[in-house]
C-alpha cells in the first residue's frame, strides 16, 4: 500500500474525483458523484437468473474472537455515529464460504461509497446477460454465430472451422485482451487482400479492462451494450418512478436480484445512482471525459454515505459491506459452473496497475488466489479504499470486503503497508493475521 496520498485541504458537499487504482496510487480516471435524488419507490422483483441457494445464517463466531480482535485493534471514538464506533469511516466484513460462519462484521449494514469495487457485479451482470458473446457451449451463442446479418454476411464468419478457432479463443478469458488482433489475424481475405473483419466479440476485450486495468470508460461502455444488446427480464421490471429503463436502473434491478438484496417500501436504495464523467490526466493536464452512460441514473438508488459522521458532507453512489458479501456468497454458490468459473478466471488476474489492491497485494505475498476487485476514489476531502473479493488459501474460502473513506491508517491496520513496488513493508495485518491461525484450526 503506497503512503504518499495526502487529503486535499479544501472540503467540499460533493464528491469531486472518483478514480480507479490501486491502494493510494492515482489512476487516470474520475467520476464525479451526483447530486441528491427523490424519495425512492419501492423494490422491484428480484431477477430470477440470480443464484438459486438459501440465504446465508451465520454460525455462531468461533472460540477465538476474531471479530472483537479487530474492534480492539482499530481506533475507536465514543463520538462516532457508526454503530460499532469507528473513529473512521469504515465497513469490514469476512465470512468462511466453507463453514458459513460470520467471522467479523464491523458497520456492515453503513453505506459506504465503493468505487471500482462495483465492477466485480457490471462483470458478473454481463456474463449473465450476454452469453452470445463469451460461452460457446450455449444456444445463444450458436444462434448469433450463424445468423448471417450479424456476421455481416460474411461467409467465412458463419463457417464451422471459423466457429472452432473463434471458440477455442473466447474460452480462455485471459486472451480478451487481445480480441483485436486475434479477429485481425482471421479477418476475410478476398482475392488476396484483407476484407471484413469480424467486429462481434469486441465487447469481450472491455470487459477485460474493466477488471484487469479497472477502465472507467470501458464498465460505461458496458452498461450501455447489455442494454441495448442483451435486454433482460430487469428492464420489464424496472419501476418509471426510479428513472425508467435505462443501463444504470437494470443494472441495480440485476444486482438486487442476484444478491438477493431487499428493500422495505420506502426505504432508500443503495447501488450505481449515476456514471457520467472522468477526469483523465494526461501530459497536457487533467481532462474531462463524457461517458456513454451520461445523463442515465436510477433515481430510487439515492442512500448517501454521511463522510466522517458530518450530515453536511455526503456521497452518492453506495454499497455496504455486507451487500458486497451477498454478491460474492451468490456468485460462489453459483450452479452455472461455466459463468462462475468464467467470473472467477477474471477476477484473479493480477495485472499491475489500476486493479492491483489491496487484497491482491496481500494474497500475492501469502501464495493465496484473490478473486476480487478494488476500489479508489479521491475527493476534495478525502478519499476512498475499498476492496472485496473471494480469497482462497489453505484450503479456506473467505469473503473478504473492507470499505473506507479517508482511513488510510485503519487500512495499514487491516492489510499492512506496502512500498512503490507492491511489496510488504513491515508486520502484517490484522486480515492476514486472521487467514493465518484461522487456517491452522480444524
Amino acid at each position: 500500500m503506497k503512503r504518499n496520498v495526502s487529503p486535499l485541504p479544501i472540503l467540499s458537499l460533493v464528491l469531486a474525483i472518483l478514480v480507479s487504482t490501486s491502494a493510494c496510487k492515482q489512476a487516470d480516471e474520475a467520476t464525479p458523484v451526483p447530486t441528491p435524488c427523490p424519495t425512492p419507490a419501492s423494490s422491484p422483483t428480484p431477477n430470477p437468473v440470480r443464484a438459486t441457494l438459501a440465504a446465508a445464517t451465520p454460525r455462531p463466531s468461533p472460540t477465538l474472537d476474531y471479530h472483537q480482535n479487530f474492534l480492539d485493534s482499530l481506533p475507536t471514538n465514543p463520538d462516532s455515529c457508526h454503530p460499532d464506533g469507528t473513529t473512521d469511516d469504515l465497513g469490514v466484513y469476512i465470512y468462511d464460504l466453507k463453514e458459513e460462519r460470520e467471522l467479523v462484521s464491523i458497520n456492515a449494514d453503513v453505506p459506504f461509497q465503493y468505487a471500482s469495487a462495483f465492477k466485480a457485479p457490471v462483470l458478473v451482470y454481463f456474463l449473465s446477460s450476454c452469453r452470445q458473446y463469451w460461452d460457446p457451449t450455449s444456444p445463444e451463442w450458436k444462434a448469433y454465430f450463424i445468423d448471417p446479418q450479424t456476421a455481416k454476411n460474411v461467409e467465412l464468419f458463419t463457417s464451422p472451422e471459423y466457429e472452432q478457432d473463434v471458440a477455442e479463443f473466447v474460452s480462455n478469458p485471459e486472451n480478451w485482451n487481445q480480441t483485436g488482433d486475434f479477429f485481425d489475424q482471421h479477418r476475410q481475405v478476398v482475392n488476396g487482400v484483407n476484407g471484413e473483419i469480424d467486429t462481434r466479440y469486441f465487447v469481450l476485450e472491455k470487459v477485460f479492462a474493466m477488471i484487469a486495468q479497472s477502465s472507467n470508460l470501458a464498465t460505461a461502455d458496458i452498461l450501455k451494450f447489455i442494454h441495448e444488446n442483451c435486454p433482460g427480464q430487469e428492464q420489464a421490471q424496472t419501476e418509471l418512478a426510479c428513472g425508467g429503463s435505462n443501463a444504470i436502473t437494470n443494472f441495480n434491478t440485476w444486482f438486487n436480484g442476484f444478491s438477493g438484496i431487499k428493500y422495505a417500501e420506502g426505504e432508500a436504495r443503495r447501488g450505481l445512482y449515476r456514471w457520467d464523467t472522468v477526469i483523465e490526466n494526461g501530459k497536457n493536464g487533467s481532462q474531462e471525459i463524457t461517458l456513454s452512460t451520461f445523463g442515465l441514473k436510477d433515481t430510487c438508488a439515492n442512500q448517501s454515505a454521511v463522510l466522517k459522521c458530518d450530515p453536511a458532507y455526503i456521497a452518492f453512489n453506495t454499497l455496504t459491506a455486507r451487500d458486497f458479501f451477498k454478491f460474492y456468497h451468490s456468485l460462489y454458490n453459483l450452479q452455472d459452473e461455466a459463468l462462475r468459473e468464467t467470473a472467477f478466471d477474471l477476477l484473479k488476474v493480477d495485472e499491475p496497475g489500476a486493479a492491483r489492491g489491496y487484497l491482491k497485494n496481500m494474497a500475492r505475498e501469502m501464495h493465496a488466489v484473490s478473486l476480487s476487485k478494488n476500489g479508489h476514489a479521491f475527493f476534495t476531502n478525502g478519499n476512498i479504499n475499498a476492496d472485496a473479493g473471494i480469497l482462497m488459501y489453505k484450503g479456506k474460502a473467505l469473503i473478504v470486503v473492507t470499505l473506507s473513506f479517508n482511513a488510510v491508517g485503519s487500512m495499514t491496520l487491516l492489510y499492512g503497508s506496502y512500498d512503490s513496488d507492491e511489496h510488504p513493508v513491515g508486520d502484517p495485518g490484522l486480515i492476514q493475521n486472521l487467514l493465518e491461525s484461522y487456517t491452522l484450526s480444524p
